[in-house]
């Protein structure tokens, strides 16, 4: 670990907590507000979505047959996250950002679905950016990010815990509204 990576570690606080017979491992950081801008999807983000849900059905049946968009879980999300970190020759169609944009768009699906969270693009400072928002309780999530840092940071399992991190936030009322 470089002294960088030490000193942005020190900034977070490590926290865990169980869940269905899992522990689930994050960490927090206060920052400071952001002014964001949020954007209805025009036609062409609402067709981007659905092409590369297309893209994850094909790829959800590489866990099984039976596999699609109406019977899938962020875990099997994580386990075809965890085949292209590992058995990278089972996608040799697919180029990476294909793969990110397919479990992507399918991870928000699967938050919209399980949590009621609506399809935006935030626009702030650093970009725009495809999310998942809820307005009451409030809260972001950001779905193609959170593959992209899932594969560069070698991260198992991270759908199913921000999955699971959602959920004890809702059941413990600690998302502001």
């Amino acid at each position: 670990m470089s002294k960088q990576q030490e000193s942005d570690d020190e900034n977070f606080e490590h926290k865990s907590f169980e869940i269905e017979g899992r522990t689930v491992e994050y960490k927090t950081k206060i920052v400071d507000k952001v002014e964001q801008d949020l954007l209805n999807l025009g036609e062409k983000d609402k067709e981007f979505i659905a092409y590369s849900l297309v893209d994850a059905e094909i790829l959800l049946t590489q866990l099984s047959s039976e596999k699609n968009l109406s019977n899938y879980s962020a875990q099997d999300l994580d386990e075809l996250v965890y085949l292209w970190l590992h058995k990278r020759n089972n996608f040799k169609l697919v180029s990476e950002e294909e793969f990110v944009n397919a479990i992507g768009s399918a991870f928000g699906n699967c938050m919209n679905q399980a949590y009621g969270t609506k399809w935006t693009i935030i626009s702030d400072e650093y970009g725009n950016d495809f999310a998942c928002v809820s307005e009451n309780p409030v809260f972001q999530t950001f779905p193609f990010s959170s593959i992209w840092k899932a594969i560069e940071h070698n991260r198992e399992g991270s759908l199913q815990a921000i999955m699971d991190l959602i959920r004890k936030h809702l059941d413990d009322g600690s998302f502001g509204s």
